[in-house]
């Protein structure tokens, strides 16, 4: 590999061209070409590239009066130049040992300079903190603006292919989908807070440059104190937040779980330019090359993403009632109550509150200078990643091949089946009884004659809560365990898989009956009734179709 290009671009095999990773085929392909890279050739140019380059990074080259402060509370290594004399350690507040930097384990790979001068972050902190004064971060960083401190942190920069399996709240099926990490920055500093750091990326990864000890000279240096197996979880974790969006989006909740493991992961290891005011709870960090601004004040929040749901269809349920009912206000009121008892009883089996850190941020920045005078311009799509490295989701065929699928849900006729359904389901001894008195009428006879369709309002009452049941568990639950499936063909298109039944939802399957067991075997209406006992099962169907044709009986006369 040739040592003057940069390990934080994929070059093409063939040409030469910067090259991306095709999530589908799971491996590096060229835009220009068309070639294919692999993982471990990717890899094996960071080796390479590091051996070429290590030399002049080599302790016997850093200046002489280099010293590495080790602090024996958290553990921090931070490396000083002489004559920054310090007792405490800006990060926990312990008393500081003098030791000299002489590992090279610890010489990064490379390094972003920092660009924006310490009076400068002082500056735009501190104009940030007056416009957010009404809240408790703001009020935090003005009233210790000047504990800013700058450092170069310890980073890994990690690459590579990510996996996820991704189980839904409430429901069963586990889905397994692929991505990729593109130069994800992981700190490898175990304070200040990871999660606050991480907001004030994205970093310009094209101004970072081969490690030299000329760099730090006259600045603060933070060294890594964090084991390879933490390195690799805080990896896995930032992969989980760049899965979530599309995972969300695809299985249309925020209630989601994802366990993410990491495939051929290369990593380089760089120091990145970071300002920050630490003082109790808060923690405020700076981008010190970016101009970017993060802020905790170590407040929570709880939210109840789940309760939106049953409340929508509380509301829907609790109209439908009042005006089948007449407009009657008492039930408005009791048919409210019995509807957000059903929704949220069943909505809510096994759903959470979601508890998550407030972190106030600005928006992705980028810094640059007009005749000496420092410039931020601000944007969500600044620094956006170019690379398309939205995860893609995987299933196995009728041959048992893992193949890349896209996944819906909701079909047009799959809406309009399960609205048929439910009329069915409410109206079926009207139904009934309407085919019956066709056959029976005689010419010149009206078919409103013994015909009554109000008659049957004992089967219509447990036939809209069973259509609530069907509702609630077969549309908004049992939908998302029975997907449609296509299969993301080569050359771009899409072929439906599976059969029918593994995407019926009907009432009956809404029960189990029509759908496949543990096992794989599908589950007949005498298999569900042997599970709740012959006895109980006999009842259940005497009861049902008494009441059906009772109504149908009552329709009649």
């Amino acid at each position: 590999m040739n040592p003057e290009r940069t390990p934080l671009r994929i070059y093409c095999r063939n040409c030469g061209s910067p090259a991306g990773f095709d999530i589908i085929n799971q491996t590096y392909r060229c835009p220009s070409c068309g070639e294919f890279t692999g993982i471990q050739e990717v890899k094996e140019d960071v080796y390479q590239w590091r051996a070429l380059n290590r030399d002049r990074q080599l302790p016997e080259n850093a200046p002489a009066r280099e010293e590495e402060l080790s602090c024996p509370s958290c553990g921090a290594l931070v490396s000083f130049a002489e004559g920054e004399a310090s007792e405490t350690c800006d990060f926990c507040g312990s008393r500081l040992v003098r030791a000299e930097l002489s590992s090279n384990t610890q010489i990064p790979d490379m390094i972003i300079p920092f660009f924006i001068t310490r009076e400068e972050a002082r500056d735009r902190l501190l104009q940030w903190g007056k416009a957010h004064g009404n809240t408790p971060e703001g009020a935090g960083v003005v009233s210790n603006i000047d504990r800013i401190k700058g450092y170069y942190l310890p980073y890994r920069l990690v690459r590579g292919p990510v996996y996820g399996r991704v189980i839904r709240d409430g429901n069963k099926r586990a889905y397994e989908c692929a991505g990729y990490l593109e130069g994800s920055a992981v700190s490898t500093a175990a304070q200040p807070d990871n999660d606050v750091l991480d907001e004030v990326e994205p970093f310009d990864w094209s101004a970072a440059r081969p490690f030299e000890y000329g760099y730090i000279a006259g600045h603060s240096v933070r060294l890594p104190n964090m084991s390879d197996l933490n390195v690799e979880r805080l990896a896995r974790s930032e992969a989980e937040k760049d899965f979530l969006p599309e995972i969300e989006r695809v299985l249309q909740t925020t209630g989601v779980g994802v366990d993410v493991q990491a495939g051929e992961l290369s990593n380089i290891s760089v120091l990145l330019p970071i300002y920050f005011i630490k003082a109790d709870k808060l923690t405020a960090v700076l981008n010190g090359q970016t101009g970017r601004i993060a802020v905790s004040g170590g407040r929570r929040r709880k939210s109840f993403p789940w309760m939106i749901e049953p409340l929508i269809y509380t509301i829907l349920a609790t109209l439908a009632l009042w005006i089948l009912s007449g407009f009657s206000m008492e039930m408005l009121f009791y048919g409210g109550m019995v509807a957000a008892c059903i929704m949220f009883s069943v909505m809510g089996d096994g759903r959470t509150s979601l508890i998550r850190a407030i972190t106030l941020r600005t928006k992705a920045a980028r810094a640059a200078r007009q005749d000496g005078e420092l410039h931020i311009l601000e944007a969500d799509d600044i620094l956006k990643n170019p690379w398309d490295n939205t995860p893609v989701f995987y299933e196995k065929d009728e041959d048992g091949r893992i193949v890349p699928v896209r996944i819906k849900f909701y079909t047009l006729g799959r809406w309009l089946r399960m609205l048929i359904n439910i009329f069915i389901v409410i109206f079926l001894p009207g139904i009934i009884a309407a085919g019956i008195r066709l056959m029976e009428m005689s010419p010149g006879e009206s078919f409103a004659d013994g015909f009554r369709m109000e008659y049957g309002a004992a089967w219509y009452t447990v036939g809209v809560f069973i259509a609530l049941l069907y509702l609630i568990k077969g549309m908004r639950r049992d939908v998302y365990d029975h997907p449609y499936l296509y299969e993301i063909l080569p050359d771009g298109g899409k072929r439906l898989m599976g059969s029918r039944l593994d995407r019926k939802v009907s009432i009956l399957s809404m029960f189990g009956i029509g759908q496949r067991d543990s096992n794989g075997k599908r589950v007949t209406i005498f298999r569900m009734l042997k599970s709740i006992g012959f006895g109980s099962g006999a009842f259940l169907v005497i009861t049902v179709l008494g009441l059906l044709f009772g109504s149908v009986a009552a329709i009649l006369s």
